[in-house]
C-alpha cells in the first residue's frame, strides 16, 4: 500500500524525496515493511490468488509476451511464481520503497521504477494484468480514486483484468475505544491487526481518510502501560513499536465502503468476482477482479 500523488512522472529517482514529510513516512514504512504482517501485507493466501488468476489468464489468452504492471512495489506479489510469458512492471512514488522492498530487477522479466499512478507511464491498451494490493487505500475519495480508476482503465487491453485488493470500511463503523477493548482483552490476535481496524475506527468520513499520524495521537494517549499491554495481549514489543513509522506521518489512507469501492469502480470496469480471505479481518480485504467497461469515462 504505497502512496500517490499527481505530480510524479515515470522517472527512476526522486531527487529530495525523502526530505519531504510524505517521503520520510514512506522511507520509515520501507525500513519495516519486510517485518509486516497481513492485512496490511498480503498473505500466502492472496499471493496464491494472484498468481492462479494470472495464470488462468493466460490459459485464455496464450501470447509470446503477457506485459503486467504492479501497482507499488509489493515483493511478495513481484516475486511469486509468474507465467513465464509475463513481464512485470511495479511502479510506485516512493523511492525509498523501490530502493529497499522491490526485490530486484531481472531482465526481460522485472524492473521497477518511480511514477504517478494517475497517470500511468504506459502506452494506452498495452497492459495483461494491472494488480493493486492496497493501492485505491492510499488515494482520496471520490475524485483521485476516480482518476486512479480511469488511469487504470486506459493502460489495459480491451481483454485485460484488474485485480484489486482493497481494504473496505464495516458498513457499521466501530469505535476506536471498542477496538482498544478488544485488544485488552486478548481478541486480536496481532499489532498489525489492531492497527488495520483503528485506522478505520478513526476515520471521520471517507471524504475525508484517516491521517496516520492522528492514529499515533490516540494511541500514545490511550495506550496501558507496557508490562500489562504485553501480558493482556501477547503482542511483541517489536510489534508494537512499528506504531512509530505513524510518528508525525503525512499519509493520509482512505477507507471506503465495498459499495463506495464499487461506485467508483463500476465507472470504468465490469467486475469478474469478488473473494474474501479467510485470515483475521479478511471480510474487509475484499479481492476484486474487473475488466475494463469499454463504455466508461
Amino acid at each position: 500500500m504505497t502512496e500517490a500523488t499527481p505530480a510524479v512522472a515515470a522517472t527512476k529517482a526522486a531527487p529530495g524525496e525523502t526530505t519531504t514529510p510524505a517521503g520520510r513516512y514512506w522511507g520509515r514504512v520501507a525500513a519495516v515493511y519486510a517485518e509486516m504482517r497481513p492485512p496490511l501485507r498480503p498473505s500466502a493466501e492472496d499471493i496464491r490468488f494472484f498468481g492462479q488468476t494470472a495464470a488462468a489468464y493466460v490459459l485464455r489468452h496464450p501470447l509470446e509476451t503477457n506485459q503486467a504492471l504492479l501497482l507499488g512495489v509489493t515483493p511478495d506479489i513481484a516475486a511469486m511464481p509468474w507465467p513465464p510469458s509475463f513481464s512485470l512492471l511495479g511502479i510506485d512514488q516512493s523511492s525509498e520503497m523501490v530502493k529497499s522492498v522491490w526485490p530486484g530487477d531481472v531482465p526481460g522479466e522485472r524492473w521497477a521504477v518511480n511514477g504517478n499512478w494517475l497517470s500511468l507511464p504506459k502506452r494506452p491498451s498495452s497492459c495483461d494484468i494491472v494488480i493493486g494490493d492496497g493501492s485505491m487505500n492510499c488515494l482520496r475519495y471520490p475524485d483521485d480514486q476516480r482518476y486512479f480508476a480511469r488511469s487504470v482503465r486506459n493502460v489495459l487491453k480491451p481483454d485485460g483484468i484488474f485485480i484489486l485488493r482493497c481494504f473496505t470500511q464495516s458498513e457499521q463503523q466501530e469505535l476506536p475505544d471498542r477496538v482498544l477493548e478488544e485488544a485488552m482483552r486478548g481478541e486480536i490476535p496481532t499489532f498489525t491487526q489492531f492497527r488495520f481496524r483503528l485506522l478505520m475506527a478513526m476515520q471521520p468520513s471517507t471524504g475525508e481518510g484517516i491521517a496516520v499520524s492522528a492514529v499515533y495521537r490516540f494511541w500514545i494517549s490511550h495506550r496501558p502501560e507496557e508490562s500489562l499491554l504485553l501480558s493482556r495481549t501477547g503482542w511483541p514489543k517489536s510489534d508494537i513499536d512499528h506504531i512509530e513509522v505513524y510518528r508525525d506521518g503525512a499519509a493520509v489512507h482512505v477507507f471506503p465502503t465495498l459499495a463506495e469501492c464499487r461506485a467508483t469502480l463500476s465507472e470504468f470496469f465490469d467486475e469478474i468476482s469478488v473473494s474474501f480471505p479467510s485470515y483475521y479481518a479478511g471480510d474487509r480485504c475484499p479481492r476484486l477482479v474487473l475488466r475494463p467497461r469499454r463504455s466508461g469515462g
